[in-house]
């Protein structure tokens, strides 16, 4: 129960022992008052009756005495005028019932009114000739206490709702500052930090509402605080600090990474880029202004990566004078564009005046055929080399690289070939469990993936036609597509575990796609709950305006959202704390070898801390085997999945 409610129970208990004390106070004395003028009016008529009527006795005339008694009866005002001898035998006896008309019996037998009778003596001269005794009659005192109690009942009830209803206008209006208290805590519970500028004029109340202004800038602090640590140690320990690109710690782990998952690494390049002389260049310049010409090279080539459409990428700066550059899921002819525009863009450092020559690099590119890590580093340096003897700024790809198979269609024909499998939705959908990390490991829901299939009906690999799909501008079909398929299968029934459904950050960044999204939502309120919507941190948290304005438009639904390939960019952490996000999925890139590998079981449990602290859930992905089961149990993992959990599996429609 809230704090006004229990004020104004309080209040209403308060108003009505008031009342019901001050009413029954009132007809109380009502009832003593009139009791007692019927007391005093019936010894006055007594007394008056008896001087009255003792010469007529001393006469013996008794008929001017039942006359005169008669009188006095017949007026109405008294049940009962009786004359006795001194015998106690009446002489003259009027005697009337007791009539109350419109009164009820009930008020009646609640306050009763005494009529105790007035006595006084007759004589006739010195002699006491009898007793006359009178009893008045309460019909009138009745009608007066009646009509003064139901006047005083309207009249103190109507005060009474009247003070209350103040009463409860001056609660609202003093108790607002603690409801915008609530409203504060309940933000600071929803990852929102807002502080009260409006202070009230209530001590106690200006009290607690500073001290909640304190506890959330003090929480968002912490958080903050929380998560710049956790970053100057990720960069330390990934990040080149020259040019804030990932380091050789980083670009290994995330190229093995990306080969070891042979479905969604199909085909790719590798770019080894070295400065030319950098040591001549460190003696001329000194190593403050070689810093600033490596960092200007490191900025040339991420705003190159950042002009690729559809085309995942990271770089690297691997060693003093070398960088890396990796492209998944591209051809050789655009491996060969990249480079080919970033090395003719080398020479704008020249005009900038950051260096003094236009020679500035050499590029080596290996194109990707399933070959092992260290063969596709040494056919890049190759390349390398070769491109070294060739002249200024010049390139070479190794063409050791056998053709792309049965996949190498032109741009048309894929677009001939996704639209035919989006209308006639030549689609397999698989389900992977993601299991809690306790010793039940009870399905927590499952994470959809996406087959295509071509028109033999074989499976296209992922890493072949998403790339494809991006450049044509049909992810957000695609994406349709999986959604509408997904909730038409919960619709038929299922076993109730919620469902992961990836979706690309060009689609939720799509206006009209969200539009569509939240509509399919909305019109199946019970398939949505168990929705979970999941998109990558690789392209999503680049607007995190929008991404913010997603989530809280999809929580709206009732389905829930996730993030997939948590810390596999540079992004600030910062993100987490504005967005409402459900789920994070930390990159299988710091989950493998986990258990040896210091560096990343700090990543994970930091990772892990900050997001309780938001309640997230947190799941591992990739995991491959029971050594690094236990290593994340150990950590606080809430959920993993992986090949050492369980494979991925059909998903039969029913």
């Amino acid at each position: 129960m809230t704090l006004l409610r229990q004020l104004i129970l309080v209040i209403v208990t308060l108003f009505i022992l008031l009342f019901a004390g001050t009413f029954t106070i009132t007809v109380n004395n009502t009832q003593q008052y009139l009791s007692s003028q019927l007391q005093t009016i019936a010894q006055d008529t007594a007394t008056s009756l008896g001087l009255t009527l003792s010469p007529h006795f001393v006469n013996n005339d008794l008929i001017i005495v039942e006359s005169m008694v008669s009188a006095v009866f017949d007026s109405g005002y008294y049940r009962e005028v009786i004359i006795r001898d001194m015998e106690g035998k009446p002489i003259v006896e009027r005697v009337a019932p007791v009539a109350i008309e419109g009164i009820p019996d009930w008020f009646i037998r609640l306050v009763p009114l005494k009529t105790p009778a007035g006595e006084s003596l007759i004589m006739a001269g010195w002699q006491q000739a009898g007793v006359i005794t009178v009893a008045a009659n309460p019909g009138q005192a009745y009608i007066t206490l009646w009509t003064n109690s139901v006047h005083s009942f309207w009249w103190f009830l109507g005060s009474s709702l009247l003070v209350f209803g103040l009463g409860v206008v001056a609660l609202r209006i003093v108790l607002q500052p603690l409801r915008a208290v609530e409203d504060q805590a309940k933000a600071i519970c929803d990852r929102e930090y807002p502080v009260q500028k409006k202070v009230p004029w209530t001590l106690e109340l200006r009290s607690v509402v500073a001290a909640m202004n304190r506890m959330t800038v003090k929480v968002k602090d912490m958080f903050q605080e929380q998560a710049d640590a956790m970053e100057r140690i990720r960069a330390e320990n990934f990040r080149d600090p020259v040019t804030g690109l990932g380091n050789r710690k980083y670009f290994d782990m995330q190229l093995r990474h990306l080969m070891a998952d042979t479905e969604k690494f199909e085909t790719g390049a590798l770019v080894i880029l070295e400065i030319k002389d950098l040591k001549r260049i460190n003696d001329e310049l000194g190593y403050v202004k070689t810093d600033a010409f490596i960092a200007e090279v490191g900025k040339l080539i991420s705003e190159h990566c950042d002009r690729l459409e559809g085309v995942e990428s990271f770089a690297a700066h691997i060693a003093g004078a070398d960088f890396a550059v990796v492209l998944s899921d591209v051809s050789e002819s655009e491996a060969e564009q990249f480079t080919d525009a970033l090395m003719q863009a080398l020479p704008r450092l020249h005009d900038k005046g950051v260096i003094d020559t236009v020679d500035i690099a050499h590029a080596g590119i290996a194109h990707y055929h399933k070959q092992n890590f260290g063969e596709l580093m040494s056919e890049a340096d190759t390349a390398l080399r070769a491109a070294q003897g060739k002249g200024v700024n010049a390139w070479v790809l190794n063409r050791a690289a056998p053709d792309a198979g049965r996949y190498s269609y032109s741009a048309t024909q894929w677009g001939v070939i996704l639209n035919k499998i989006i209308e006639e939705r030549k689609i397999l959908l698989f389900r992977q469990p993601i299991v809690s990390a306790n010793a039940e490991r009870a399905v927590e829901h499952y994470e959809t993936l996406l087959r295509v299939l071509d028109e033999d009906n074989s499976v296209i690999p992922a890493g072949i036609f998403i790339p494809m799909a991006k450049r044509l501008g049909l992810i957000q079909a695609l994406d349709k597509l999986v959604v509408s398929e997904v909730m038409a299968r919960l619709s038929r029934g299922g076993d109730g575990v919620p469902v992961a459904v990836n979706l690309f950050p060009n689609s939720i960044l799509d206006p009209a796609f969200n539009d569509w999204l939240v509509a399919e939502l909305e019109s199946q309120p019970a398939v949505a709950k168990q929705i979970i919507l999941e998109v990558s941190e690789y392209g999503a948290v680049e607007d995190v305006d929008r991404l913010k304005s997603w989530v809280d438009r999809i929580r709206t639904t009732g389905a829930k959202t996730s993030i997939d390939h948590f810390g596999k960019g540079f992004s600030s952490f910062g993100y987490l704390c504005d967005t409402r996000i459900d789920f994070l999925k930390i990159d299988g890139s710091f989950i493998s070898g986990i258990q040896e590998n210091r560096d990343h079981r700090f990543f994970v449990e930091s990772v892990i801390k900050i997001a309780h602290s938001l309640d997230i859930r947190v799941a591992a992905e990739t995991v491959e085997n029971d050594q690094e089961i236990e290593a994340l149990a150990k950590l606080g993992i809430d959920a993993m999945m992986g090949y050492g959990i369980k494979p991925p599996a059909k998903w039969e429609s029913t």
